[in-house]
């Protein structure tokens, strides 16, 4: 059933990709909408920032729709758009590395303080686990995090990931290995 779902979306995908080539707004739109929440998610899952997550996902769509045109209808859209995350997600922190060399110390705890300053408390375990989590995957290097989140949190497949990435299944079970070991060991020294 779910793979069902999965080839219904991924039609759907390439009819409105072809529509918005050929310049309909409304099907650009819907295709963004559609695919908005799990891109927000991936982000997040990608150790972005809560105060940058709506910027970095506005250029994912930007970069996405310049380059709509580069992308092969048959292929998979999904694998293809968090190819762009990833990479949009990898310019990011490098612009945020260089940024912070230049400013004080200081603010990065503070916007951490605002960003959990708002959260509900009525979901506090939730917030909790997921809280754990991504301090977790924030042990993992840049790469591991990557394959860990599009594999196991996001659900594609080794290869789709690959793709995704630019590399071989061998290396994206590689490295999803050592993820899982290295996460394990996190969570385990941090309960």
């Amino acid at each position: 059933m779910a793979d069902a779902d999965e080839a219904a979306r991924e039609r759907l995908d390439q009819d409105e990709i072809a529509k918005v080539r050929l310049g309909d707004d409304a099907a650009l739109e819907a295709l963004l909408r559609r695919h908005e929440a799990p891109v927000l998610r991936l982000v997040r899952l990608l150790g972005v920032a809560e105060i940058d997550r709506e910027d970095v996902a506005q250029e994912i769509f930007v970069r996405l729709f310049r380059h709509l045109h580069t992308f092969k209808i048959g292929r998979s859209f999904r694998g293809w758009l968090y190819r762009v995350a990833v990479n949009v997600v990898h310019d990011h922190r490098i612009r945020m590395s260089k940024r912070r060399r230049r400013e004080a110390p200081w603010r990065d705890e503070f916007n951490e303080l605002e960003d959990n300053a708002h959260l509900p408390s009525r979901n506090a375990e939730a917030m909790q686990q997921r809280d754990r989590l991504e301090s977790a995957l924030q042990g993992l290097s840049e790469r591991e995090r990557a394959v860990f989140v599009l594999v196991e949190m996001t659900g594609l497949d080794r290869k789709e990931a690959a793709r995704t990435l630019g590399i071989t299944s061998i290396t994206v079970r590689r490295h999803l290995s050592r993820a899982r070991k290295s996460l394990q060991r996190i969570l385990q020294e941090n309960s």
